[in-house]
């Protein structure tokens, strides 16, 4: 997996932060049902359990264990949007990726 962060999310992070892609459980019955979320963190404080991805530019994104397995082979970009002082970190994965990704049924790139 490569993801690449372009201009503005690039512009929009902090010098001592990360992007981070999490993975939220929304299922009761099986802890793969979720979704995606995105976000900048600031690298000290990134939970023990993420891993660095393969980014461009390097180490500047980490990923839950359970998103990294989702998105393994793909390639991904990232951007921000910004409005005022609050920055929308986004992929360009389907807004449904969380449920496509627990069915076997995300897009190729």
């Amino acid at each position: 997996m490569t993801v690449r962060l372009d201009e503005a999310a690039r512009g929009a992070l902090r010098p001592d932060e990360v992007v981070v892609i999490d993975w939220h459980v929304t299922g009761l019955c099986c802890a793969d049902s979720g979704e995606f979320s995105v976000r900048a963190l600031r690298k000290a404080r990134v939970p023990r359990r993420m891993r660095p991805l393969d980014a461009n530019p390097r180490d500047t994104v980490y990923a839950h264990p359970t998103a990294a397995a989702h998105l393994a082979r793909r390639n991904l970009a990232v951007s921000c949007r910004r409005v005022g002082p609050f920055r929308w970190f986004t992929t360009d994965l389907p807004p449904d990726a969380g449920l496509r990704a627990c069915m076997g049924r995300l897009p190729p790139d």
